[in-house]
């Protein structure tokens, strides 16, 4: 049984699509395997102590595996990683564990699957989450961090579509 949409839901989600936002890949892993989501809702809540919020919609795989592992690592994706964001967005066929397999990936300090030439890495514990509409929002503390040297372009959504930007 569905909830009622609210009749504000779709201008809301029109207006959010005006808004550009950076693409990531967050992963995590433990009993179940390594599992990733594509998510542009993931922002800087502070820097002492440095902390994000992650807005995972709550009817997807990955919900339960986020709370259940308590650790992810949030991947700042290249330009060039498109396809991966498409892959673990889910518009591809490929199953969880196929995701993995398309790129290369490592395990970092953390434990958690890196995405190679990735901007940057983030990954943390889980501190708290709390169910707001269809989705819950989880804090994560940062306990590793890693940029990449050779950082390119950044990978961008727009307008429901995915774009560059350069250096500025």
């Amino acid at each position: 049984m569905s909830e009622q949409q609210h009749p504000l839901s779709q201008p809301y989600r029109n207006a959010m699509a005006t808004v550009a936002s950076g693409v990531h890949v967050v992963s995590t892993d433990g009993a179940d395997g390594p599992h990733g989501i594509t998510m542009t809702a993931v922002t800087s809540v502070s820097d002492n102590p440095p902390t994000l919020v992650l807005c995972i919609n709550r009817e997807t795989v990955i919900r339960p595996l986020v709370i259940a592992n308590g650790r992810v690592c949030v991947n700042v994706l290249a330009a060039h990683q498109q396809d991966v964001a498409e892959h673990f967005a889910g518009f591809t066929n490929l199953g969880h564990a196929e995701r993995f397999l398309q790129n290369t990936w490592f395990t970092g300090p953390d434990g958690l699957p890196h995405l190679e030439g990735a901007l940057a890495h983030l990954s943390g514990r889980i501190t708290d989450h709390a169910d707001i509409g269809t989705h819950t929002v989880f804090y994560m503390a940062v306990e590793h961090i890693h940029v990449n040297p050779q950082a390119e372009c950044g990978l961008l959504y727009f307008r429901r579509h995915f774009a560059s930007v350069d250096h500025v």
